[in-house]
């Protein structure tokens, strides 16, 4: 009773606030904590109160850490809120990859269904919540290289040839085949082969597959090994095993092979022993080229177009900045040109040069660029209270009209700090008197400008 009563309640918060709609999608997980590589049932539901006209298909769902086999779509009929729904549901298996949250992204479902009292399909688009499940760890005291949750296992053998007759310079090849059900061909462990002495071993390419039907999943890894004997003597093959846990009864399983013991007789023509290693060899290398995929600097090609094409806009981006940087500066730098600051500015330059010619050049120009309502610089220079900075520019002109010294800035110092003021000073004043701010653009140098 309480279960039901959590299931409407669950339903019922599903079609909140949908008065006047006739459709509803959502996701439900079976495990919302699943191990790395356990399975975890993904549910996706699409219901409408009246019938769909066409078929729908969510298709594969891609999940960032994860892998997803999607297995059959059933027809379903609910009775929610006293209204009937008929609907599809589509079931799904997740295998977390990595340990951490994992997603499952909001779906856009495409679906075509009349109103109700209607019978013309009508297109709309569900779109399902995002749904989270945390994936845990593999767990303490088990070694993550042998990690393979599976219903069942199962583990066979064969050898090249008869292990009886071993000499030295024999090259058996030793296949060992797993078949696992409930998991997929990725997640069974790769086999850890043991150094053993006076042998040598050369993997090949393993073999993979994975199966599906419309309810199971069940995969296979087959890993052959070469065998060279170098050495006569007694050889141990040592006993090989392999674990699983059963999600089910949630319990650990292991599957062994047994040990070999190998009476290895000796070989008079040992000159061959290094051509068939060196082959061996030859044999070995090839295989782990076939096995390395395709990269472009370390990235695979999707990644590296990827990375490419966001690499593009990023400089394209870049370059409209630098464009529009690029005209906002000229524009900035032609209006300090023409502004009064360029101007004072070129004054003091002159000064700190000690050429009297370019000072009365350039503080005429920054006097008509001033706006002065004085008559000449001498009268708005009487106007400062710094008398030293009256008398020295008195003298200034004395040495050049009575002495024709037509360098004499020794007190360049005062020269600039007297000029300065008197410039703060009128421009203050000038600020007052109009009642203007220095963002308005009638002003000598609004913000626009340097």
């Amino acid at each position: 009773m309480v279960k039901r009563l959590y299931i409407l309640i669950f339903f019922g918060l599903l079609t909140f606030g949908m008065s006047g709609q006739n459709l509803l999608s959502y996701v439900t997980v079976n495990n919302t904590s699943p191990y790395v590589g356990q399975p975890v049932q993904v549910k996706v539901n699409v219901y409408t109160t009246t019938w769909f006209t066409s078929g729908i298909d969510v298709g594969n769902i891609q999940v960032d850490n994860a892998l997803t086999v999607y297995f059959r779509s059933v027809s379903s009929v609910k009775t929610i809120n006293g209204k009937k729904y008929a609907g599809v549901e589509f079931y799904y298996n997740l295998f977390p990859t990595r340990e951490g949250n994992i997603t499952i992204p909001v779906l856009e479902i495409h679906v075509e269904t009349p109103k109700e009292g209607d019978y013309k399909g009508v297109k709309r688009i569900l779109k399902t919540k995002a749904k989270s499940i945390t994936a845990k760890p593999v767990p303490l005291g088990y070694d993550p290289q042998k990690w393979l949750v599976a219903n069942s296992l199962s583990v066979s053998q064969k050898w090249s040839m008869s292990l009886n007759e071993i000499k030295v310079g024999d090259v058996v090849e030793r296949t060992i085949n797993r078949s696992a059900s409930n998991t997929l061909s990725e997640f069974i462990p790769a086999t850890l082969w043991d150094s053993i002495a006076g042998v040598s071993l050369y993997s090949k390419r393993p073999k993979v597959n994975t199966k599906k039907t419309r309810t199971t999943v069940s995969s296979n890894r087959s890993e052959t090994i070469s065998y060279l004997f170098e050495k006569e003597g007694e050889v141990v093959i040592p006993t090989m095993t392999y674990m699983y846990w059963n999600a089910a009864n949630k319990k650990f399983y292991q599957k062994n092979l047994d040990s070999i013991i190998i009476s290895v007789k000796p070989n008079a023509d040992l000159a061959m022993l290094a051509s068939i290693k060196k082959s061996l060899q030859k044999e070995t290398v090839e295989e782990a080229i076939i096995e390395t995929p395709f990269l472009i600097f370390g990235l695979a090609p999707k990644t590296f177009i990827k990375y490419v094409v966001l690499g593009l806009l990023a400089l394209l981006i870049l370059v409209k900045i630098l464009i529009f940087g690029y005209s906002f500066f000229i524009k900035r730098y032609h209006a300090y040109l023409q502004s009064e600051t360029h101007a004072f500015n070129q004054v003091i330059k002159a000064v700190n040069a000690n050429n009297y010619g370019t000072y009365s050049k350039t503080v005429q120009v920054w006097f008509a660029k001033l706006g002065s309502p004085f008559l000449s610089v001498r009268q708005l220079i009487d106007t400062s209270d710094d008398d030293e900075f009256k008398k020295v520019i008195s003298g200034l002109n004395e040495s050049l009209f009575k002495y024709a010294k037509k360098n004499d800035f020794s007190n360049k110092t005062v020269i600039k700090k007297g000029l300065k003021q008197l410039r703060k000073n009128y421009l203050n004043d000038y600020q007052r008197k109009h009642e203007i701010t220095k963002t308005d653009n009638n002003w000598l140098n609004p913000t626009k400008t340097f």
